[in-house]
Parts: structure tokens; C-alpha cells; sequence
């Protein structure tokens, strides 16, 4: 129960982090509310990791950082909780990294499935909306391959987009992180 709470607040968490980074990328307005909810939830954790490590050009590197470490801390604090019996040694270390890095690709594949279902309403509702505009730009470049399924002003590209990252929450990343645990249990 503690570990499975542990894992609910990182994740939720890291996907604030994760949906920081593509709304700055998308040029959010700083004033929305969306963008304001982002910086206040995790400018705890990102000013400090900012003075380390400056963003890259529109990507803010120390929210993506700050993923890794909010799993870093969680996995192996669950580690430890679960298997009291595991001693840290290279094997304990380099699957929790993995897992981290796991795990933070899963909170990426949320937040672009949550923002895509967020677009796809506001296109319905407010099609003149900030954050409409700012989503159509984060989601532009992955679903430009698919314009062909426009069919008039009906656009069905993202589609695809959700399929996939459905993919990726329900069958690719659950098959890593077994074949993780496998490995490290086996050892």
C-alpha cells in the first residue's frame, strides 16, 4: 500500500513536470491558469535543479532531470520497502535506474495522451482557445505523418498518436519493466 502510494504521488508529480516542459515548448502564456498550476506544483524542485543545469534552447532540461530523480528516489525507496532482503550493490543500482528512466517515459506517455484528449475536446468546445493553440503546436510535428486522415474539417491523425502511446502505457513499457524485474530477481 505505502510503496503503490509512493509510486501514485511520483507519478503525478513527474507528469506535471512532463506537462510543464511541452507547454513551455508550446509557448503557453506564462498568466494561464494551466501554465501557472505547472510552475507553482513544481518550481520546489525545478528552481534549485535549474542553477545546475540551465534549459536548452526551449527545452527545460531540469523538469526532465526532476523526473528521473522523483523515480530515482521512489524506486529505490521501494526497493527497500519491498525486498528488505536486497542489498544496494551495482545490479540493485542499474535497475533502478532503469526502472526511473521506465518509468519517466511512462509519465511522457500520459502527459502527451492527457494533453492529446485535452485537444481533442477544446477543438469540439473552443475551437479559438490559448491552450488549443499551444497543444496544436506540441502535437503538430508527431501528427503531421498522418494528415492524410483529415477528411474535412474532421481530423482524425491524432488517432493514431493515441493508439500509439496506448501501446506504449498498456503493452511495450509493462513488457520492459517485467523483463527488468525478471532480471533483477534472477541475479
Amino acid at each position: 500500500m505505502i510503496s503503490k502510494t509512493l509510486f501514485l504521488l511520483a507519478s503525478a508529480l513527474a507528469i506535471i513536470c512532463w506537462a510543464r516542459v511541452l507547454l513551455q515548448w508550446g509557448k503557453l502564456p506564462f498568466l494561464h491558469p494551466l501554465a501557472q498550476f505547472c510552475v507553482r506544483s513544481t518550481n520546489w524542485l525545478i528552481r534549485p535543479l535549474r542553477r545546475i543545469i540551465p534549459p536548452l534552447g526551449q527545452w527545460d532540461v531540469a523538469c526532465i532531470l526532476a523526473t528521473i530523480i522523483i523515480y530515482y528516489l521512489t524506486t529505490v525507496l521501494n526497493l527497500f520497502i519491498a525486498f528488505t532482503w536486497i542489498q544496494p550493490d551495482a545490479r540493485v543500482i542499474s535497475a533502478s535506474l532503469l526502472f526511473c528512466i521506465l518509468f519517466s517515459l511512462k509519465a511522457l506517455c500520459y502527459a502527451l495522451f492527457i494533453g492529446l484528449v485535452i485537444q481533442m475536446f477544446l477543438s469540439l468546445s473552443k475551437p479559438y482557445s490559448v491552450l488549443l493553440l499551444t497543444l496544436q503546436r506540441i502535437y503538430k510535428p508527431l501528427t503531421r505523418p498522418f494528415a492524410f486522415l483529415q477528411v474535412g474539417k474532421y481530423d482524425f491523425s491524432a488517432t493514431v498518436i493515441l493508439f500509439v502511446l496506448w501501446l506504449c502505457l498498456q503493452w511495450w513499457l509493462p513488457q520492459l519493466s517485467s523483463k527488468i524485474s525478471y532480471w533483477l530477481i534472477s541475479g
